[in-house]
């Protein structure tokens, strides 16, 4: 049996992340996942819901978190001009604070700007659709803006999520990789099933050593770490 590669030190300060896309990638539940792993890990974390959902919506990080032990805290969403101290605050030595956000939009006032601005890493999740790479595009163009105002500019990773058809993934990832966009290897692969993604809201999130979900968190670790 392969042994698991060591678990990463992180810096003394910590590393902030924040997860964007579109609604319906998959962010609060593979956040979910990912924070329950982390904490098996030994890895301090915690998590910032940045998302204000309408009063239609609902399966957001913060109300996942208040129906079941993810094993941390995940905080509800701050003023947005107090998102960047509240991560930095939180944000727990040599471990990991995430911040979960709202669909992805292109536009003044929302809070994605400063979101990113008080990250780290930007963890874009894509699903395998024709018009994601134009989204990918958006978000570059908005880390380049911080940059062009002197801001702190987090590095962007893209991973793959909520992925049926692995034909379409496959030509995604070989126009993002094309474009200069860094891919991570591991996908969040959607299932209908009764444990699946699709129906983990609500529930508590079952750690399994070598298995998909603990690939993936260990890939998704190994990035923000560095």
């Amino acid at each position: 049996m392969t042994k698991p590669r060591p678990v990463p030190v992180l810096p003394a300060q910590g590393r902030r992340a924040a997860f964007i896309g579109k609604g319906g990638a998959g962010k609060s539940t593979l956040l979910a996942y990912l924070i329950a792993y982390w904490k098996s890990y030994g890895v301090p974390c915690v998590g910032i819901d940045t998302d204000v959902p309408g009063e239609k919506e609902n399966g957001t990080l913060f109300a996942h978190a208040s129906a079941v032990d993810l094993g941390a805290p995940v905080y509800p969403a701050p003023a947005v001009h107090h998102i960047r101290q509240e991560a930095q605050r939180l944000c727990p030595e040599r471990g990991i604070c995430v911040l979960d956000t709202a669909a992805w939009e292109r536009k003044e006032g929302n809070a994605h700007l400063t979101v990113m601005s008080a990250v780290d890493k930007v963890i874009l999740c894509l699903q395998p659709t024709p018009n994601e790479l134009e989204r990918a595009t958006s978000v570059l163009g908005y880390i380049q803006q911080l940059k062009n105002t002197g801001a702190p500019a987090p590095e962007l990773h893209v991973m793959l999520t909520m992925v049926g058809r692995s034909v379409a993934a496959d030509q995604l990832e070989g126009k993002l990789t094309a474009a200069g966009y860094p891919v991570l290897r591991s996908r969040f692969k959607f299932s209908s099933a009764m444990t699946g993604p699709a129906h983990i809201f609500g529930q508590p999130v079952r750690v399994r050593a070598g298995s998909e979900m603990d690939k993936t968190a260990r890939e998704v670790l190994d990035v923000v770490a560095r």
